[in-house]
C-alpha cells in the first residue's frame, strides 16, 4: 500500500499510533534510568515488586506473575532468580504441585518497593507536569475505553 492509498483515518490513526509508542518507551526510560540511577534497581524489577506488592500475602505463582506484569520482558525465570538471590522475593514451591511456585516479596523487597513507589508518583508527575489534571483524567478514560476495545 502506497502512502496515497490511505485514508485520512489510517494515516491518523498510524501518527496516533507511533505517538503513543514514543511517548510511553520514553517515559519507561525516564522511570527506568531513575530506577538504576536511586535504587539500582530497573523497571521490569520495579514492576515485579509492585505485582507482589498487591498480591500480599498470598503472593502469585509464575505464571499469575508473568501474565500481570507490564514492564517486564524477557526470561521471567532469570529475573526471578536474580531477585531471590538479591533478597528481594523469595518461591515456595506449591504444596499440590512441587514444580510450581509462590512468589512473594520479602520484608527486603517490601521495604524497597514502598521507597521505589513513592518516588516512582513524583517522578511521573513531574514528567507530565505538563498536561492538568483534568487532561490527564480524559486522556486516562480514552485510553482506557479504547484499550478495552481491544479486548
Amino acid at each position: 500500500m502506497t502512502d496515497g492509498q490511505y485514508t485520512e483515518r489510517q494515516k491518523e490513526s498510524l501518527k496516533l499510533w507511533i505517538e503513543l509508542l514514543r511517548y510511553s518507551n520514553k517515559l519507561e526510560q525516564i522511570i527506568d534510568d531513575k530506577l538504576r540511577h536511586n535504587y539500582g534497581q530497573n523497571i521490569s524489577r520495579f514492576d515485579v515488586l509492585s505485582q507482589l506488592h498487591r498480591a500480599k500475602p498470598n503472593g502469585l505463582t509464575v505464571g499469575e506473575l508473568a501474565g500481570q506484569l507490564i514492564a517486564s520482558k524477557g526470561n521471567i525465570t532469570g529475573l526471578l532468580d536474580r531477585m531471590q538471590k538479591d533478597g528481594l522475593i523469595e518461591k515456595e514451591s506449591k504444596k499440590d504441585d512441587r514444580r510450581s511456585f509462590i512468589v512473594k516479596s520479602t520484608e527486603m523487597g517490601n521495604d524497597l518497593f514502598d521507597e521505589m513507589a513513592e518516588n516512582n508518583a513524583l517522578w511521573v508527575e513531574k514528567a507530565l507536569d505538563a498536561i492538568d489534571i483534568d487532561h490527564m483524567k480524559e486522556f486516562a478514560q480514552f485510553l482506557s475505553k479504547s484499550r478495552n476495545s481491544l479486548d
